[in-house]
């Protein structure tokens, strides 16, 4: 690929106006290269920013689409591994990692229903390719009458008109990150003790079947 032909990023951010937006932007900005741009778009529809993510495809050059939500940060170097996997492959649609609070948010493994029902919006990479892009709005899902998000919705559909994407092993985004350390300590905590509740009430199941 001849530089000319690098890959360029259009960003997609809905905003609510939160005061973390400028946190998030700060993690875009040192990351861009030359022909990647930036869409922030105000979001008072109340649909989880589908809304604006359709109105601003509709509006971006750069060569792929990546999106962040206005309460979370690109981990360093997440645009230059972005940047290497378009390269790699280009026309594929790229499908990476994010970390919350506690613990990482990856793929599962099985049938589409599965593996795209556990992916997120953050952690899309996808080729902008008009007439094959899906539209974030309410899906009724594939497969006992489930409703999934808009996020399921557009990944699904661009998957049917752009092919299989490749699933990453790295994470490219932190989700809302947690800055008060006893709190991130605190937030840990409760997630294990309610896994360990969880197990105790299936191990509890199983006894009594």
């Amino acid at each position: 690929m001849t530089p000319a032909e690098d890959p360029t990023f259009s960003i997609i951010v809905p905003t609510r106006g939160r005061e973390t937006l400028a946190r998030t932007l700060g993690s875009v900005a040192p990351q861009l290269e030359p022909g990647d741009e930036v869409i922030v778009l105000r979001d008072d529809t109340g649909d989880s920013g589908d809304t604006p993510r359709n109105a601003a495809m509709s509006r971006a050059r750069g060569s792929h689409l990546a999106f962040i939500d206005d309460d979370d940060v690109y981990a360093p170097g997440a645009l230059a591994t972005m940047r290497r996997f378009a390269r790699d492959h280009p026309g594929r649609i790229g499908i990476f990692k994010m970390m919350h609070g506690f613990g990482t948010t990856h793929w599962r493994e099985g049938e589409p229903v599965l593996r795209y029902a556990n992916v997120s919006t953050q952690m899309f990479l996808v080729p902008n390719v008009p007439g094959k892009l899906g539209r974030w709005a309410e899906s009724p899902g594939r497969s006992g009458g489930r409703s999934f998000a808009g996020d399921y919705a557009f990944i699904v559909e661009t998957v049917e008109l752009q092919g299989d994407p490749l699933f990453v092993d790295e994470v490219i985004v932190h989700v809302r990150p947690i800055q008060n350390p006893l709190r991130r300590a605190w937030v840990r905590a409760r997630y294990r003790m309610a896994l360990r509740s969880r197990v105790r009430r299936s191990l509890a199941r199983l006894r009594r079947s």
